[in-house]
């Protein structure tokens, strides 16, 4: 099988923060997963280098727009790449090989009539002389008065156009917007409304239910066709004739991204493109984003590979997540109201971080961080439970048995319950439900603790030394499958274990250990913080 994992690209424009994080973690977990499947898997993403974000900050900061995209991919790429994220490839949009790709598709459409010309009145700030992209613009929703930046209100879902905002301002210089006659090129956006729908319907029960959702009310409303050209300084140019000085609109070719990506790695790395990414029976394609990016995932992306008449595949899973706050606000950067990754990365074990964002993933709601709920969740959860039953085995086995057990008998009731929950997490992950499998396979450590408990080792150590070193190899080989059920989610702990056991094992199956001869070093895979911590990150986060 063929997988392609893409994770929705952030903006240059500051640091990652953690909602950031939380919504790309499922694509890396679902990608370890196909990979320990044997499966041939391209997990992508990359720096969206061209937008209102990227251009606000450069004017603020008196640099040019690709200092601050330059600065900015170097900390996401390492950000991602400490956070554990397994990019095959973490590419850029002002990468020449996407730029040329995606001009290649924006000529197709002109050619087969999917581009229309238009002049028309668009928002023009005399303060700045600048003609202004959406994100350029703020001005209040129509639909439920909120404060709105560009066409789409994060209060209320809406994907307007920019003639519905009201009472609009330039958001560069603070002064009222007049309308100024400009020429554009439309994308007709409306013509794959059908095509849309069929997709809804097709994929339904494998699509996130806010995506569902979102998706019904944009077709209830009707989609409407895109202005897909900017009179912008700073992006990939149109190659049309009349349009020249334009620039392509970030919503048309960011979402290329996934394919000019794992196009490109695929090219570098001796396999076809069109294996992952055309129409056949062998391949699955995952998109995996916060719910604000899921009308370009579930509709303009569908629409942009379908008007290429180029047989492309469209996306099977869209796991799109809900909101984070943060002790109980709204998420945001301009108020101050954010955690970097690097904060976490620099402060915490990755593990400890990955397992928080992933047992409570907003699969269905939003989710609010506390550092009084990451905080418990490691001294509680990983330490207490996980961390406990792989230290009090070894150590045990290491202090009674010098390291090494004779017994190898196996008892068959844990091993069905190990191969059932292989089964039923796989389907979790597989299902785009991360948090679920998780859940699992902690429910599956604390059934583990009680079988420690209830065959008190420490007792048959002295009365029964046999029936003890049967209770500890099968202790020792729900070690053994258990981590191997959290590779996907863990990073570094998992190596440790099986370095502990001295075994290593890179698939997705049940495995028996044959013999236990144990590393004599064996140290706690977590370590416990005092609950002043709380109160130092809150203060923290207050300043």
């Amino acid at each position: 099988m063929n997988i392609i994992i893409g994770i929705s690209w952030p903006f240059a424009n500051g640091e990652l923060h953690i909602g950031h994080a939380a919504s790309s973690l499922p694509g890396d977990v679902i990608a370890r997963y196909h990979r320990l499947k044997g499966n041939n898997v391209i997990l992508v993403s990359g720096t969206d280098c061209y937008g209102t974000p990227t251009e606000v900050k450069a004017l603020k900061e008196n640099k040019s727009p690709k200092e601050i995209v330059d600065e900015c991919h170097v900390s996401f790429d390492k950000d991602f790449g400490d956070f554990g994220i397994s990019f095959d490839l973490y590419n850029r949009t002002d990468d020449e090989y996407h730029k040329k790709f995606v001009q290649e598709q924006f000529v197709k459409y002109y050619n087969n009539g999917y581009l229309e010309e238009k002049e028309e009145e668009q928002l023009y700030c005399e303060h700045c002389k600048l003609f202004l992209a959406d994100r350029y613009i703020i001005g209040i929703c129509p639909k439920c008065g909120s404060e709105i930046k560009g066409d789409e209100c994060e209060k209320c879902g809406s994907l307007l156009t920019i003639d519905e905002v009201k009472e609009t301002k330039c958001l560069i210089c603070g002064n009222k917007t007049s309308y100024k006659t400009n020429k554009n090129l439309y994308f007709k956006l409306s013509s794959f409304q059908n095509d849309i729908k069929s997709l809804l319907e097709s994929k339904r029960n494998l699509w996130r239910e806010n995506a569902v959702n979102f998706t019904e009310r944009y077709l209830k409303e009707g989609i409407p066709d895109r202005c897909a050209s900017r009179t912008l300084n700073y992006g990939i140019d149109i190659p049309i004739e009349g349009f020249k000085d334009k620039k392509l609109y970030g919503w048309f070719e960011n979402v290329w991204g996934y394919v000019t990506a794992s196009k490109k790695y695929a090219e570098n790395n001796n396999l076809n493109w069109e294996d992952f990414w055309m129409n056949n029976e062998n391949n699955k394609i995952y998109l995996i984003h916060a719910k604000d990016n899921i009308p370009f995932h579930s509709v303009i992306f569908p629409s942009l590979l379908l008007a290429t008449n180029d047989n492309y595949k469209l996306p099977d899973k869209i796991v799109s997540d809900e909101y984070i706050t943060i002790e109980g606000e709204k998420l945001s950067k301009s108020k101050g109201n954010y955690i970097t990754l690097r904060h976490l990365l620099d402060n915490y074990p990755v593990d400890s971080i990955r397992y928080y964002f992933s047992i409570n993933n907003p699969e269905t709601r939003d989710f609010n961080f506390t550092y009084e709920g990451f905080i418990n969740s490691i001294n509680g959860e990983l330490l207490g439970k996980w961390g406990n039953f792989v230290n009090r085995t070894l150590q045990f086995i290491n202090k009674s048995f010098d390291g090494k057990l004779s017994s190898n008998s196996i008892d068959k009731n844990l091993e069905n319950k190990l191969k059932e929950l292989y089964d039923v997490v796989g389907r979790d992950i597989d299902n785009g439900d991360t948090k679920d499998g998780l859940s699992k396979i902690f429910d599956f450590i604390n059934y583990s603790n009680k079988y420690f408990d209830e065959n008190e080792p420490w007792k048959l150590a002295k009365e029964d030394s046999d029936k003890c070193e049967d209770i500890l190899y099968n202790c020792c080989n729900i070690i053994l499958n258990i981590n191997n059920l959290l590779k996907p989610y863990f990073v570094e702990t998992t190596k440790r274990v099986e370095t502990y056991l001295n075994v290593s094992i890179n698939e997705w199956d049940y495995n028996r250990l044959n013999s236990v001869s144990l590393s004599k070093e064996i140290n706690p895979l977590f370590i416990r913080y005092d609950k002043s911590v709380i109160e130092e990150e809150r203060k923290l986060l207050n300043k």
